[in-house]
């Protein structure tokens, strides 16, 4: 059997980026009965394997109505000239008209419960495209429970066509030493100390109430507070509530970090706080706790089936209930050394080899007729 990934996606700066890359590097090592081919971006890394049975198509688009068009027509042709029997799409967006046989992986239909969170014409397109996804699809691919009773109750998905299959933690993530956290403190500029949001600014990660949290509570434990990440959309309230409340220059805005330096800022945080109003899974608290940084998160949607009793989960609409987290965490030093070993312990539950062992016994499933 020879599966075609669709790793056009590998190129994006996202969570759905990485989880292409670790499926095209980890595929062809946990299967003997499977082949596979990647489609992958001419100016995005190779995955690194040599493994037998693995073929690169590397492609490149000078426009995104043509990459639209490859994903909808070219990659079925070329699915069909590679011999590839399932043709897999990673990124929420699957194959739309039918005639072969796929595996569609949703992340989340944030989109569908909060359309606000997004443009008018992006909420509406996603809905459209990921509805029809599904019905097209062999089988869905679901990060989390919580994304899965969604495609249930949101899209009318049978549970029987839905393969929940979490994600994994790459090794580097793990506590960097002391000079690897001053080198990233020093090439971002950042404090000894510091409570840390890291992610895409955009509404659904909660970056406001983290800023009135702070300020309401957290300020009091004298550690300023690093939000790093690129600009999404609807950024504007964040930037005006880190004017209104931050009058001493204890806010501070790196920007995007670069992955290969993740690891060090995590370890060099005290205390990461990502209290996301929606997510599929929540790669980035699961990260942290893998780097021995205790973690502030959501209650709501996958991240308490993520952290399981190894964070603080709080009501991510009741930004003084953040701040006081963030604040407890901060001060009781017998409960941050306890998240802190809770963390490194549960983060270890979750690996990319998992993840990729899951997705081919979900390949097999969705060859039965």
């Amino acid at each position: 059997m020879k599966v075609m990934l669709n790793g056009l996606q590998a190129g994006n700066r996202s969570g759905t980026g990485r989880y292409t890359t670790e499926l095209a590097r980890w595929l062809p090592q946990v299967s003997n009965d499977l082949d596979f081919a990647a489609v992958w971006p001419k100016n995005a890394d190779p995955p690194n394997t040599e493994a037998p049975g693995f073929t690169l198509i590397k492609k490149d688009f000078s426009s995104a109505w043509r990459r639209l068009l490859y994903d909808q027509l070219g990659l079925r042709s070329e699915g069909r000239q590679a011999g590839a029997d399932l043709t897999h799409y990673p990124a929420n967006v699957g194959n739309l008209f039918g005639g072969i046989r796929s595996i569609v992986t949703v992340h989340d239909l944030s989109f569908i419960r909060h359309p606000s969170w997004y443009t008018l014409g992006r909420s509406a397109y996603y809905r459209s495209v990921v509805s029809r996804s599904t019905q097209t699809a062999a089988r869905i691919i679901a990060d989390s429970t919580a994304t899965a009773d969604d495609l249930i109750n949101l899209l009318d998905v049978s549970a029987a066509r839905i393969d929940v299959i979490p994600l994994g933690v790459s090794e580097a993530y793990t506590p960097q030493s002391t000079a690897q956290q001053e080198a990233v403190r020093e090439k971002y500029s950042l404090p000894e100390a510091f409570f840390l949001f890291v992610g895409t600014l955009e509404p659904r990660k909660n970056v406001t109430r983290i800023i009135q949290g702070w300020a309401g509570h957290a300020q009091a434990a004298k550690l300023p507070l690093v939000i790093a990440g690129r600009d999404g959309w609807k950024v504007q309230p964040i930037h005006q509530a880190a004017n209104q409340y931050d009058d001493t220059g204890q806010i501070q805005f790196p920007g995007f970090i670069a992955e290969e330096d993740l690891p060090a800022l995590l370890s060099a945080a005290k205390i990461v706080v990502w209290p996301s109003l929606w997510e599929g899974f929540g790669l980035l608290p699961l990260e942290s706790m893998a780097c021995g940084t205790p973690v502030v998160t959501s209650n709501r949607s996958s991240l308490p089936e993520v952290v399981g009793d190894a964070a603080l989960t709080v009501d991510p609409d009741d930004a003084d209930a953040i701040g006081k987290a963030m604040l407890r965490l901060a001060s009781d030093e017998k409960l941050y050394k306890d998240l802190r070993e809770r963390g490194l312990s549960r983060a270890k539950e979750f690996t990319w080899k998992r993840t990729a062992e899951l997705t081919c016994d979900a390949y097999r499933k969705a060859m039965i007729p």
